[in-house]
């Protein structure tokens, strides 16, 4: 700071006092400079999500309120999220407002064991710690690295996905895309045989073929019995949005031989009959599907 500038800040602090007649008092200074730090206090804290499954590195969501009383004076702070007394992350933000909602992205690493996580969150304004609170995260153990814990995993011992409540699916881009299935609704498991009389249910993997983000794809696959000549084409959905993984829109029907058709929803076959299920991807002629199952049983 130059001598001119120095000259006039001494100008503004000297002269009302010279006018009045006396120096400056503190609550003189106090009404030129109101900047001041109060009481603060940490709320309504939530970590989003709350529970993650064992073994795994994924990103959480801090969420609290950050109350003050001072008003609007856009304080320079930091917010620093501790776990087991080692920083995970330190984030510089101003507060704006007597009260602010923060919201903080943090990455964590679980233990492959049911266990709790302790968090810290503190918020420091300058070098000086103003509010503080601790929080939990619940880990849930996965047995098969799945990403699904094994309390909400309907397949504990086989690695699947969350589509399918942690139960298996076909690998995609495979000639094991497809499978017969035991249903429509997860859990869905895979079945070699199927007894006549029965629906019979598929399940398609074909990343591909998640056209649509916000809308449920359609794929069609083909089942034949090469003993019966008889050969339907059935509808598969995603089974969620933006999944990438089909089973069925309706149920194709399973019946004796009698009287039936072609492509009429009813799949003629006798017990111990091999029943073949074809799917091909109309946007990829390379990835061609096959699996198999047998009538009766």
């Amino acid at each position: 700071m130059n001598t001119k500038k120095l000259f006039a800040l001494g100008l503004l602090l000297v002269l009302p006092g010279v006018l009045s007649g006396c120096f400056l008092t503190l609550g003189d200074l106090e009404k030129i400079f109101p900047v001041k730090i109060g009481a603060a206090s940490i709320s309504n804290i939530r970590i989003e999500p709350a529970t993650l499954p064992g073994g795994v590195t994924q990103p959480v969501t801090v969420s609290f309120v950050y109350n003050h009383e001072d008003g609007d004076l856009g304080l320079k702070a930091k917010v620093i999220v501790k776990l087991s007394g080692a920083t995970l992350i330190e984030q510089p933000l101003e507060l704006t407002k007597t009260s602010d909602t923060v919201r903080v992205p943090v990455t964590v690493s679980t233990p492959n064991t049911e266990t709790t996580l302790s968090l810290e969150v503190l918020v420091a304004v300058g070098d000086q710690m103003s509010a503080s609170l601790p929080a939990t995260i619940h880990v849930a153990a996965d047995d098969d690295r799945d990403g699904v814990g094994n309390r909400e995993d309907a397949c504990p011992n086989e690695a699947g996905g969350p589509v399918n409540k942690g139960c298996p699916y076909p690998v995609a881009n495979t000639p094991e895309c497809i499978w017969f299935v035991d249903a429509y609704t997860p859990p869905i498991k895979r079945v070699f045989s199927y007894k006549v009389g029965r629906e019979i249910f598929a399940m398609v993997n074909d990343p591909d073929e998640n056209i649509s983000s916000d809308t449920v794809d359609i794929v069609f696959v083909w089942v034949t019995v090469p003993h019966t000549g008889d050969l339907e084409i059935f509808r598969l959905a995603e089974m969620e949005l933006d999944s990438g993984v089909f089973t069925n829109v309706g149920p194709l029907l399973t019946s004796f031989p009698i009287g039936s058709a072609q492509n009429d929803g009813n799949l003629s076959v006798f017990d111990d009959d091999t029943m073949l299920m074809f799917y091909g991807d109309v946007n990829n002629f390379s990835q061609q599907c096959m699996t198999q199952a047998v009538a009766g049983g």
